[in-house]
């Protein structure tokens, strides 16, 4: 049960990590500047990882 629950907030965190991502990155497209989308790029990057790690710990606490 623990490991269905898991996977579900997983699952979850991931989908929304991943839409914040895409709409902050095509949002400053949007407003143009190579230099700046390239860096939101870069950003949403780490976002990405730092929230998986953050998803990761998590479930190391729950096992």
């Amino acid at each position: 049960m623990v490991k269905h629950t898991m996977n579900v907030a997983k699952g979850i965190g991931m989908g929304v990590l991943a839409g914040v991502a895409v709409a902050a990155v095509s949002s400053k497209v949007m407003n143009g500047g190579h230099k700046k989308a390239s860096h939101m790029r870069k950003s949403a990057g780490k976002a990405m990882h730092s929230m998986g790690a953050l998803i990761g710990d998590v479930e190391k606490m729950l096992r």
